[in-house]
């Protein structure tokens, strides 16, 4: 008779989030979600929880599942295609938005400055076999189809009347015309906008040219209008910049053209005459070409002689929409450059310049992001990484590092997850589950030491700094492993901010590296180049330019 042996497995003493996962019966991602959420407490140990806290939290599975199930959320257009997927409505991401505005659903956070959206909330308003959400969401959709067979969207409505969409942005701006729902527009409005005679006539005085514009306007040559500038008969109304090429800017004023037309009444001109004058020969309006210098080119000029004065690079930028100039330079007075109030005593000092000194504002915020940039491309002082993930808020996929000053790759690999990957992030990035089999791509815990070594002592910049450096805590604390210096938010910057400020602009600008860690990085660190350039028209010292020669 055989005896039957048996072995008893004794239970760890310290469980890392995947065992603590699989003694739960949920996912790691769940675990972590939980961890975030506060459901779980954070470990207790180096390496993960203690025996006795495990046991503690085995119980409640059911109540930590239900937690992260209620903070389950999506975006406005995932959760839109979801909605469409259980009602066969024609559910659009302004649906969404707007049943949260009216409280159908939570907001529950956001990526990369968009809100997510409550799933459990979705799905409420979507049961499937019916039920008084069901109402509500047909109600909206069924209101926003209506309102789009009545409305049309800012280029149509700008198109029906004939007129450039800056044009149509006044209108709005000086509310003649107010946008519903989407940012629509109702077509009865529209309507009544194109009946509007007077309006029309004021639009088209509105408009703006060039000075090539100007002068076929007024059946003249360049050299005729450029007389009539230098007179003083007509002041330009905006200054704006046009790309020469890849990397020149030049600045071009614009006219109104009403104050264009006007000119063709001056009593004491007879353009028949000015227009007669043979190709080549001077102008007959030279006479009248007596004006003192334009403000644009006594601030270049003014621009230009500080940078010569204080062997500095000086940009300067005219903002059309406050009328002034602003003006910056790459180093202060604490490397070496002018202080403000020493540009600004120089300013009052200059005879040309001073009279417009009220009108140029020294110091602006693109030019300390200029600066920032320039310091961040200095040899060893920053790195760029960007991570692809399982999901919005998932593991580590794909982690790239590149120097920021040479651009040199120092790290770029496949990371094998303890989740799988979402079908919306593979999507995004086309990252497969088998690809991270097929290149047999190493296990966080591998990788993270290498992304130790390549970042330390270095400032880490990425597109989006504060969902990078979620993911590389959150899987870190996943595996327990140690982030160390990456656990430091000072440690961490994010240029899509500084790219926000230095254009003015908070709305989402993409990057192009189509969504792949290497290529994301590539893109981000152009980003970071364009920022070093400063804005507007650049002034060299002459000895630089004297060596460029």
């Amino acid at each position: 008779m055989s005896e039957i042996s048996s072995t008893t497995t004794e239970a760890p003493a310290v469980v890392n989030g995947v065992e603590l996962a699989a003694e739960m019966g949920l996912t790691s991602g769940e675990v972590m979600r939980a961890v975030e959420l506060g459901v779980i407490p954070a470990r207790d140990l180096a390496k993960g929880w203690s025996r006795a806290v495990a046991d503690t939290l085995v119980p409640r599975a059911a109540e930590v599942a239900e937690a992260v199930a209620d903070a389950a959320s999506l975006g406005a257009t995932r959760l839109a295609a979801l909605l469409a997927e259980r009602t066969g409505l024609q559910v659009a991401p302004g649906d969404v938005v707007a049943l949260a505005a009216a409280g159908h659903l939570r907001t529950l956070g956001e990526y990369k400055g968009w809100p997510l959206y409550s799933v459990r909330d979705a799905e409420a308003l979507a049961p499937v076999e019916g039920g008084p959400g069901a109402f509500v969401l047909e109600r909206q959709v069924g209101e926003r189809l209506a309102w789009l067979s009545v409305s049309a969207e800012r280029e149509e409505a700008a198109e029906r009347l004939g007129w450039g969409w800056r044009e149509f942005d006044k209108l709005v701006k000086d509310e003649l015309i107010r946008p519903g729902a989407g940012g629509r527009f109702a077509l009865a409005d529209v309507e009544a906008l194109a009946a509007d005679q007077e309006l029309a006539e004021q639009v088209a005085a509105d408009r703006l040219l060039g000075p090539d514009q100007a002068a076929q306007l007024l059946e003249i040559r360049r050299v005729d209008w450029d007389c009539v500038v230098a007179a003083g008969w007509v002041t330009c109304a905006e200054i704006v910049d046009s790309r020469r090429g890849t990397h020149r800017w030049v600045q071009i004023p614009m006219y109104r053209t009403g104050d264009v037309e006007a000119l063709k009444q001056l009593p004491w001109v007879d353009w028949d005459e000015v227009r007669a004058v043979k190709p080549g020969k001077p102008s007959a309006l030279r006479e009248f070409a007596h004006r003192a210098p334009e403000r644009a080119k006594v601030v270049r000029q003014f621009a230009q002689d500080v940078a010569d004065r204080h062997g500095v690079e000086v940009w300067a930028l005219y903002d059309g929409s406050a009328d002034r100039w602003e003006m910056d330079w790459d180093r202060l007075e604490s490397d070496g450059g002018p202080s403000r109030a020493r540009v600004r005593a120089e300013l009052q000092d200059d005879q040309q310049a001073a009279q417009y000194a009220t009108e140029i504002r020294l110091g602006a915020d693109w030019g300390k992001v200029a600066r920032w940039a320039r310091r961040m491309l200095e040899p060893d002082v920053a790195v760029i990484l960007d991570t692809e993930t399982t999901s919005l808020e998932g593991q580590i996929v794909e982690i790239a590092v590149i120097a920021a000053d040479t651009g040199k790759k120092l790290l770029n690999t496949l990371v094998k997850a303890t989740e799988p990957i979402g079908s919306g992030a593979f999507w995004v990035h086309g990252i497969s589950n088998q690809d991270l089999v097929d290149a047999k791509a190493p296990g966080w815990e591998k990788v993270l030491p290498k992304l130790r070594k390549v970042t330390r002592d270095r400032i880490v910049l990425a597109y989006n700094a504060s969902f990078d450096r979620a993911r590389v805590l959150g899987h870190s604390a996943n595996v327990g492993g140690r982030p160390m210096h990456l656990a430091d938010p000072e440690v961490w910057d994010c240029l899509m901010e500084a790219r926000s400020t230095f254009t003015g602009s908070w709305r989402w600008l993409p990057l192009g590296g189509g969504h792949r860690a290497l290529g994301d990085c590539v893109s981000a660190r152009e980003v970071l180049l364009t920022l070093a350039k400063g804005r507007g028209t650049a002034a060299v010292p002459a000895q630089q330019r004297a060596e460029a020669r």
